[in-house]
Order: C-alpha cells, then structure tokens, then sequence
C-alpha cells in the first residue's frame, strides 16, 4: 500500500497566499493562558509570524480601545499576507460558562473582522443518522458563509471515534470543502488510537478524486503534530506554544517557567529588557517554524520516517509500525 506522504498536498492558496502544509496555527485565546490577546499579536506582528488563530469570542469580549489596535493589527497581518484563521469561539464560551454567547453574536464578528479562514459555528449534534449529520453541518457551513469575507471551515464532530471516517466523507461529498476539521480528543484514547483514526480518515479521504486537507483541532504538541502528519493531517491548532516552552534539541514540552533549561537555544533568550514571557514566546514561536519547515521538507522527499526514527521513543515507534506500518 502506498503511503499516505506520497499523494498529500503541500501547500494551499489562500487569498493568493502558498501556505506549506503540513502547517501549525498558534492559537490565541483568553482562556489557560498568560497575557491579553492583544499582547499575544503584537509578539506575533514583531516577529512577522506567517499564520495564526483568534477566538471570535475573545474579539467581542474585548475592550474598545483594545479592540481599535487588535483591528489595526489584523488589518496589516492582512495586508502583509500572514493568514488569519478566526475560531467560532465555543472552547472560550464553554470554559467561562457563557452562555449568551450564540450565533448571532460570531456573525457580527465575522462580518467585520479581517481573516482568511473561519471555522462554522459548529453544531455538537452526534447522535443519530449520519446523513441527517452531514446534512446538518453542511447546512451551518453554507449558512455562516454568508457572513464570512474568508473561506468557512467545517468542524465535524462524532458520537465515536469509529464513525469519523464514513462521516467525514459524507460532509466531503456533500459541501466540497477547502478545508475539514476534527477535534483531537474525540479520536480515541492514547496518541497511537488516535494516530489509527487520523490514518482512517485519510485513506477515507483519499478515495476521492480531488485531495482534501485535514486539520486538527487543539494539537499543538510537536511530537504528535509528527505522528499525525505522517498520517495524514495537514493542518493543526493549539495553545502550547504560549503555555509551556520547547525543548529545541527533542521536541519536548516543558512547564512555562523551565525555560531557563533551554536558555542557549536561541538568541531571543538572551534579550535584555525584555519581559521573560515575551523571549519565552518567541523561543517557542521559533521552534515550531523550524519545526514545520523540518516536518514539510522531510514529507516532500518521501522520508517522513526519518523524523519519526529521531525524535520519538522506541515503544511509541514499535506500537505505530504494528498497528499503522503504511505511514513507515
């Protein structure tokens, strides 16, 4: 069988920007993590960082006077080509148990702010038949579309991980998607599980004619950002880059605080007068685009293997090449 690696895309055009895939989007958010939004953009806009996510939520919940210098910033993001990819805001309303925040509300959002890529304000209706499923998402997608100024994204969710498959490809034939996107933690239980339902959900995927990227929803480990993308993943998102620091040699998380472990790794540690979460943020901010770059070059020339021999442990390897040995 062939591997997945040699039938991927490497790059998607947004708004006449070639985006390398695989790719990884730091997400920015008000919950778990450290500073105010507006403080996470402008590390991104100094170090002129290529892609990013902004809660829609986090937009409406934010200040007048903040709100005029974070529309400023996205609009020179914009201008500058760096893609914006603006979340529907659930994971914040969830954590802060908000529940006034509605459709109504991520619309006003959408059709005022600059982005490129949205995510449909996803419906978690698992349960049931799963053409009505398909149906339902394809319908919300259509229906926020036409408040967006960028390309929706739909969010599918299953009741199991084993339904991911046949689902997807349903919403894949039905709505014709520049992009799919699936929660990481309802794959299954352990990275190797869920790494078998990524793998899954792209042989389903590639049954088509036409290749549909996949993106995963809150996966910012760099380890598993390389054992998904050997299966199949395009596209990730998550929070670790502003919650904890990377070891540059290994890949590895450490607590926020640790960083002083890593301090040679890269110049912006040894910044004067500039505050530790911001050199923090950067160390890490460089690590995964370095990274990035290591995984999509590695995956071009059909060695994704390479990668996974060098950073992973040896029980973690012997478990994926039993039970996925197409990816190796």
């Amino acid at each position: 069988m062939a591997r997945v690696s040699n039938i991927r895309k490497t790059e998607l055009g947004i708004g006449g920007i070639a985006l390398p895939l695989p790719c990884f989007f730091p997400s920015i958010s008000s919950v778990k993590t450290n500073l105010p939004i507006l403080e996470y953009l402008q590390v991104l806009s100094a170090l002129k960082h290529p892609l990013f996510l902004l809660s829609a939520y986090d937009l409406h919940r934010s200040q007048r006077k903040d709100l005029l210098r974070i529309e400023r910033l996205l609009s020179g993001f914009s201008s500058n080509k760096k893609i914006i990819l603006l979340d529907s805001g659930n994971y914040e309303s969830y954590w802060k148990n908000d529940k006034k925040w509605d459709l109504k509300k991520y619309r006003a959002i959408l059709n005022k702010t600059k982005h490129h890529l949205a995510f449909c304000f996803d419906s978690l209706h698992t349960k049931g038949d799963m053409n009505k499923i398909s149906t339902l998402i394809t319908k919300h997608v259509l229906r926020d579309q036409g408040y967006s100024s960028g390309t929706m994204v739909p969010i599918v969710h299953a009741e199991r991980k084993e339904k991911f498959p046949d689902l997807i490809s349903q919403v894949v034939d039905k709505l014709n998607p520049f992009l799919i996107a699936v929660p990481e933690r309802q794959l299954g239980d352990g990275i190797v599980a869920r790494a078998e339902t990524v793998y899954k959900i792209r042989r389903a995927l590639n049954k088509n004619k036409l290749y549909y990227p996949l993106h995963l929803l809150g996966t910012g480990n760099p380890l598993s950002i390389l054992i998904y993308s050997a299966c199949g993943a395009d596209s990730f998102d998550g929070l670790e880059w502003c919650q904890t620091t990377v070891d540059h040699r290994t890949g590895l998380l450490y607590h926020f605080q640790q960083r002083d472990f890593f301090g040679n790794q890269t110049a912006f540690c040894k910044l004067k007068g500039i505050p530790y979460t911001q050199t923090t943020l950067a160390h890490n901010l460089n690590f995964y685009q370095k990274w990035m770059s290591k995984i999509q070059k590695n995956f071009s020339d059909g060695k994704s293997d390479v990668l996974m021999n060098k950073y992973l442990p040896r029980a973690v390897l012997l478990l994926l090449k039993h039970k996925i040995p197409e990816i190796f």
